[in-house]
């Protein structure tokens, strides 16, 4: 579907596919945000401050969004705590053994990987997550800001995907 999408964003900026997943990005990003925001009262059951809670509820909210299957796409979500990573930041890591955004592509057939520059079609999906859990860190009142990275990507040649979320602690002392 993503692939589809950002077909159509290319006729519309001649081509230039960094731009078309920019813009599709963006716009993916807002509609998520809408969603989040309409479904907040009724899921905020499942919110917690506690990082720790997170393995779980990241496991029950892909099993509501994917179903039972979800572990086709996504491994079980890993809690990595800054004392046990090197740059002394709380990760989550996702292993995605296929994924659901470039199966069926090929790459230098179907894409030229080369005209996606520095994008590829992970960061659709980690733009959008990074924003949800956000919103879910800033409504328990923890003070993060996320930052989500794919760290691998089968589109590419990597094995399987990998998308890490970083737990950077908010400046308090920095402006908005």
């Amino acid at each position: 579907m993503a692939y589809g999408v950002v077909k159509k964003y290319e006729e519309i900026y001649e081509g230039d596919t960094g731009l078309a997943i920019d813009t599709f990005t963006l716009h993916f990003v807002n509609g998520s945000k809408a969603i989040m925001f309409e479904m907040q009262d009724r899921i905020k059951l499942l919110y917690s401050k506690n990082l720790k809670d997170l393995e779980f509820l990241a496991e029950t909210a892909l099993f509501v969004i994917l179903g039972p299957d979800w572990n086709t796409f996504l491994s079980e979500p890993t809690l990595i705590p800054a004392e046990k990573t090197k740059e002394g930041i709380t990760q989550l890591r996702i292993t995605i053994p296929r994924c659901a955004l470039c199966t069926g592509i090929r790459p230098g057939i179907d894409l030229d990987t080369e005209k996606l520059r520095k994008h590829t079609y992970g960061e659709l999906l980690a733009a959008a997550l990074a924003s949800l859990l956000q919103q879910v860190q800033d409504y328990v009142g923890n003070e993060y800001s996320l930052e989500i990275k794919e760290t691998k990507c089968m589109l590419l040649g990597d094995t399987t995907g990998e998308a890490v979320v970083y737990f950077y602690p908010k400046d308090k002392n920095k402006p908005k």
